[in-house]
């Protein structure tokens, strides 16, 4: 056979190819729709349901040679029911937690359940992370492709903060300068359509107060979640680092959660 017919015969496979891809690669704006509808659906998705789990923090300083130079670790039983978590701090450090550590935590935890369990609020409770649609909303997304994970086929997005508004004002300023510098990538379940994994990262360094007070040079993100047999989605974990300064000393910071040992059941007594 010649050249040429060879040439044809590849030119409409590859425009098969493209016509098939096509058909089956959706937008992002359709991902991310689902993701939101899915996120309104919560309260009804989680009512009747409760789990335990064990929670694992570490909290770390490390040298500039990323050696640790101070390490603290805590463990905690963590009691969802209905989307509410209750949190009782079980050890510190492999050591029975002094009281005064006790009292603080049982406080800084009831606060978190009447912040998030008040009716006028907006954002949803998930976990380790709060996300809500206008979370979402602040970026923009386009999709790169599927990805399996566990078994389960997932949507890949990359996204970057969309321009923030100039002249608006909030009573998270910092909170929202830095989210408008973030960019990474979304895993979300195509049949489901949670929220299976995060990575994240500045784009670019973040000054306060044009860097006098404190600067991060470097921050990374990291959330996993997981199905379990039930169906129920859960954290597994989350992990940030970031390296800057704070006025004149060199700060290099790592935290990491770790959520294991889950129990489903349909009504949970938090102990």
């Amino acid at each position: 056979m010649s050249v040429r017919f060879w040439r044809i015969a590849f030119v409409l496979w590859m425009t098969t190819c493209v016509s098939i891809i096509a058909q089956v690669s959706p937008s992002a704006d359709e991902v991310v729709r689902g993701m939101v509808e899915r996120l309104k659906s919560m309260p009804e998705i989680q009512l009747g349901r409760a789990h335990v789990c064990r929670r694992l923090t570490v909290f770390e300083t490390l040298e500039a040679d990323g050696s640790v130079s101070e390490r603290k670790a805590k463990e905690y039983q963590v009691a969802v029911t209905n989307g509410v978590e209750t949190v009782r701090l079980v050890r510190i450090d492999d050591h029975e937690p002094p009281v005064s550590d006790l009292r603080s935590e049982e406080r800084r935890d009831r606060e978190a359940r009447e912040r998030y369990t008040k009716p006028s609020a907006v954002k949803k409770r998930r976990g380790m992370e709060v996300i809500d649609e206008s979370l979402i909303r602040r970026f923009s997304y386009e999709w790169v492709g599927f990805e399996v994970i566990a078994g389960r086929t997932n949507h890949v997005l990359e996204f970057v903060a969309r321009p923030s508004e100039s002249g608006k004002s909030s009573a998270n300023a910092f909170a929202d300068r830095l989210m408008s510098q973030l960019q990474g990538r979304l895993w979300i379940d195509a049949e489901e359509h949670e929220l299976v994994r995060v990575e994240a990262r500045l784009g670019k360094s973040f000054d306060v107060l044009a860097g006098v007070v404190a600067s991060i040079q470097k921050m990374t993100l990291l959330i996993e979640r997981i199905r379990l047999p039930d169906g129920r989605w859960v954290d597994q974990r989350f992990q940030t680092a970031f390296e800057g300064r704070k006025f004149l000393s060199a700060l290099r910071m790592r935290l990491q959660v770790d959520q294991d040992r889950y129990e489903t059941a349909t009504t949970v007594n938090p102990g």
